[in-house]
């Protein structure tokens, strides 16, 4: 009787373990792939994205440097990996963070064009990208973020003109 409580209590810890909230697979693939879009073996703070040279496992993400997640863990709602060396290019794929609120990306090497796939994050409050070598014009789907309080795009090489479509961002206070 005792061994059947026991293997009982083993078999409701691993289903309920394995039942764990965590992060949808697709945010995890877009962090692993701007950690490789823009040269995370080389940031200045990478800690706990790897560990022996592979990425942490899943579960694990909250304590990735620079991501915060809900309270939860389901959800990714802050990156902020200002200052870091990061060098390359904003991936498409951040618009798989569909609850992201703050995306802090500035003073780095980050080159390329701001992604228009960006303009899909609705929940997105802060966009920071000054500072960096983002160059081409501001995507006009950036006037989708109707979320959108602050956003710092200076100190880059961007070109043209403003788009009409920031002047949509009725909750923006600084741009």
């Amino acid at each position: 009787m005792k061994s059947k409580i026991i293997v009982s209590l083993v078999v409701f810890l691993l289903v309920s373990g394995s039942m764990l909230p965590n992060i949808p697979v697709s945010e995890r693939e877009a962090l692993i792939t701007l950690y490789n879009a823009t040269d995370g073996d080389n940031w200045e703070k990478n800690d706990n994205w790897k560990s022996g040279g592979v990425f942490s496992p899943p579960e694990t993400e909250n304590t990735w440097y620079g991501v915060t997640c809900d309270a939860a863990n389901t959800m990714v709602v802050e990156i902020d990996i200002n200052s870091n060396n990061l060098n390359g290019t904003i991936p498409p794929e951040m618009e798989n963070f569909s609850n992201l609120e703050y995306l802090f990306l500035g003073h780095n090497l980050i080159s390329g064009t701001i992604p228009p796939e960006l303009g899909n994050l609705s929940n997105l409050k802060y966009l920071y990208l000054w500072g960096n070598q983002l160059s081409g014009e501001i995507p006009p789907e950036l006037g989708n973020l109707s979320s959108l309080e602050k956003m710092w795009l200076c100190s880059n090489q961007l070109t043209g003109p403003i788009p009409p479509e920031l002047g949509q961002l009725n909750n923006a206070h600084t741009i």
